[in-house]
């Protein structure tokens, strides 16, 4: 984004030395030979040709500098510059730059008024002697309008560079795809833009209808050629990230993929990517944008028929608006700044709508066809890929998590005990807090194994609300739970394990007694906990479990339950008497 200062600048510059230099020009032209009705004919054939630029990378390509070549030799420099201007003028137009972006007007013409002021003056170095119709009768001669147009190129892409270095901020390569786009249309355009030179000080200006249906359709011809071409190229991205999406295995890395390689593909500087929550909301549940200027945040929701989201999503068709008056009724109030164009499209998986995606840029027009269709393939991608990670989750979270309690089960915790000690190099400390349920036998013996069921998920809601979400919370078997501690040593375990201790036994559990009647009842449960850390007296995972295991049985059980114990804190027996 270019600040307010530098399109200040870019206007002051173009007020100073763009009309008076334009007017010291004109002072040195003579107009009195001027031949309107060929000069008509020429500009009539460089505004046709400014009609089909071809865009690379945001850069207009056009057959321009051939026939300013030709309208040099045979009107002058102001003649030129003058035509050049009117071209120039046609290109933006077409482009549709918004109000924000109109310093690209001045900008644009600063650029292509030193190019031809530059090749100007390299063409003058050679003083050539003769008229315009002698401007090829000598070797000189064609050697001062070689030197012409490779003026221009590289004038042409030196401005293109540092415009883009200083006054966009963006660090292109040197060598990039538009530099070759104008190699190529500057040694096609000169042997035609000769032959025009030549044809028309043989027959007139009727020599532009000839050459100038030539250059025209191949400009035209051209521009279709790189539009199927760059729909190709795209096609060929789609494909890869569709099988980038296919290999992802995990619900929200596919979604950030996905929003990753949408901005990619095509101009974006918002996007928003809804999820139909429960048949009546639109959930936003990705936002693109680095330049903060949306007033909607991750977690919004829209009612069907609300927003351009959600009439597309009402009327299951997407859209595509290139001005920001076409769609600004629909999305009112907070409709995001500064955009223009707008994408909007259904994504569906089994003829079924389950997400809404919207796409914004700042230009005006800048949506194409073929961009929805690509949009829109990459999108239908998306949804398989992300219905398989969903599947694999689910499949992912039975084999770890326990069915009873929701916790990870024995596996997962083995698991992930064994990850963070091949992980020793990042983890300075590391807490496992071991815990029982006193008596627990006899609430199943009482109550019915429903009782018990309903003590354990209620312990287990209770464990969630103490440990957060750094922490692995798991069910170790049967009454016995574990949590482990990255990042926190013995005294922090031990405050969290009485903490933990106290909320289980502040408040008593709600059950029913299968075994009455399903009478209601409350019953008062207590903990046993036992602590152990590493490295402080673990050197491995086995160790770790061991230690917060004796805690647990020795220092807590054995001393009579409810009660926390630190595993350097028992007294150690002789070694012949250590259970295993």
């Amino acid at each position: 984004m270019v600040n307010s200062s530098k399109k200040r600048w870019i206007w002051a510059a173009w007020a100073i030395i763009w009309p008076a230099s334009l007017f010291m020009i004109y002072q040195q032209t003579n107009l009195d030979e001027l031949q309107w009705l060929d000069l008509g004919a020429f500009t009539a054939l460089a505004i046709i040709v400014a009609l089909f630029p071809i865009m690379v990378n945001q850069i207009p390509v056009f057959f321009l500098n051939g026939i300013t070549l030709v309208i040099f030799l045979n009107f002058g420099l102001f003649i030129e510059l003058i035509i050049t201007t009117i071209s120039v003028t046609i290109v933006l137009l077409q482009v549709r730059i918004s109000k924000t972006d109109l310093y690209r007007i001045p900008l644009n013409y600063m650029m292509f008024f030193l190019m031809s002021v530059s090749a100007a003056w390299v063409y003058s170095l050679f003083d050539l002697p003769g008229t315009a119709s002698q401007a090829l009768e000598t070797p000189m001669h064609i050697i001062g309008i070689l030197a012409y147009s490779m003026t221009l190129f590289l004038m042409n892409h030196i401005l293109i560079t540092l415009t883009r270095r200083y006054v966009y901020n963006k660090r292109d390569k040197i060598f990039e795809r538009s530099f070759f786009w104008e190699i190529m249309t500057t040694f096609y355009i000169l042997p035609a833009a000769l032959m025009l030179h030549l044809l028309y000080h043989k027959i007139g200006a009727v020599a532009v209808i000839f050459i100038g249906f030539s250059i025209v359709s191949t400009s035209y011809i051209l521009r279709l050629y790189y539009r199927s071409s760059s729909m190709n190229e795209h096609l060929r991205l789609v494909s890869e990230i569709g099988h980038e999406l296919s290999a992802q295995l995990n619900v929200k890395e596919t979604l950030d993929l996905f929003m990753e390689r949408i901005v990619s593909l095509v101009p974006v500087d918002q996007a928003y990517l809804y999820d139909i929550t429960d048949g009546k909301n639109l959930k936003l549940i990705r936002l693109y944008d680095p330049k903060a200027r949306s007033k909607h945040q991750q977690g919004d929701k829209k009612k069907k028929g609300e927003g351009v989201a959600g009439s597309v999503w009402l009327k299951k068709k997407g859209s595509r608006y290139g001005k920001r008056k076409q769609w600004i009724d629909l999305w009112k109030k907070t409709a995001p700044s500064h955009s223009e164009s707008l994408m909007c499209l259904p994504i569906e998986r089994d003829n079924k709508i389950i997400g809404v995606l919207v796409l914004l840029s700042e230009q005006r027009n800048v949506y194409e066809k073929y961009q929805y269709m690509l949009v829109d393939l990459l999108a239908n991608f998306m949804a398989v890929s992300l219905l398989n990670a969903q599947h694999y989750e689910h499949t992912k979270q039975i084999s770890e998590r326990c069915a009873l309690t929701g916790l990870y089960n024995y596996r997962y915790f083995d698991e992930a005990l064994k990850k963070f000690f091949r992980q020793t190099d990042h983890v300075a400390s590391l807490s496992l807090i071991m815990m029982d349920l006193d008596h627990f036998k006899q609430v199943n013996d009482t109550y019915g194994h429903e009782a018990g069921n309903d003590v354990l998920r209620g312990v287990a809601e209770r464990l969630r609300k103490i440990v957060g979400e750094q922490a692995v919370l798991a069910r170790y078997g049967g009454e016995e739970f574990a949590v482990i501690l990255p990042e926190c040593n013995s005294a922090k375990a031990a405050h969290l394990a009485e903490t933990i201790r106290a909320t289980i036994a502040h408040a008593p559990f709600e059950v029913k007694n299968t075994l009455d009647m399903e009478q209601t009842v409350k019953l008062a449960v207590t903990v046993s906990v036992g602590v152990a850390s590493y490295p402080e007296n673990s050197e491995d995972h086995l160790a770790l479990v061991r230690h917060a295991d004796r805690a647990m049985y020795v220092g807590a059980k054995q001393k009579g339950r409810n009660r926390i114990s630190v595993y350097h804190q028992l007294k150690q027996p002789a070694p012949e008497n250590i259970p295993s």
